[in-house]
């Protein structure tokens, strides 16, 4: 993510949220820190993972990070996929997850609609989508790792196989530097376990 993607976001909000408003609000901060990504950039996120990895170890004082370390843009983004909404819409509901169409972002006190974007729960796992031309921009994932009941586990499990399967797709976590192939079930798993 660039800098100019956070100033993108920010100019398509609108309508500061309420306190009686509903819908689902994310933090800015995980703004696509749980990525799916084309199967193209494997090999590339793996790297990018790796690098992270050592900058953490080489920048950590004890107490916190002495430099920042900025990512650039993967070489195939989702946007280059040109996934239909309509097509993941439809995945996203025959796999029984509740779609919301109020979606907020934020940080602190300020929190925005977000236009063009929406979520889809299940307990409180939540994947979420932004559009551009009716063509999916961003998609991520929040809350997937928290699940200790068995039965939320298996489903998120088959959600992200399906997702994988049907759209030929990574997801990457940048918090953990872990690339999860998402036609791999055990890869699954060990993700929704934290075994990594």
């Amino acid at each position: 993510m660039s800098i100019f993607d956070i100033f993108r976001r920010k100019k398509i909000q609108q309508n500061v949220i309420e306190e009686n408003e509903t819908g689902v609000y994310f933090h800015e901060d995980t703004f696509n820190q749980v990525e799916f990504l084309p199967r193209e950039n494997k090999e590339y996120l793996k790297s990018e993972n790796q690098k992270i990895e050592n900058f953490s170890r080489e920048n950590f004082d004890g107490h916190g990070f002495t430099d920042i370390y900025i990512r650039d843009e993967s070489p195939k983004t989702i946007a280059d996929k040109k996934i239909d909404f309509e097509e993941l819409d439809k995945i996203l509901l025959t796999l029984g997850l509740e779609k919301i169409t109020e979606v907020y972002e934020g940080y602190g006190s300020g929190k925005w609609k977000c236009e063009n974007t929406f979520a889809y729960v299940y307990d409180s796992a939540q994947i979420f989508v932004s559009l551009k031309d009716n063509l999916v921009h961003d998609f991520w994932v929040d809350g997937f790792r928290f699940h200790k009941n068995d039965e939320t586990k298996n489903k998120l499990k088959s959600v992200l196989w399906k997702i994988g399967d049907e759209m030929n797709l990574l997801l990457n976590d940048w918090d953990l530097t872990v690339v999860i192939d998402l036609k791999d079930e055990s890869e699954i798993e060990k993700y929704l376990n934290e075994e990594f």
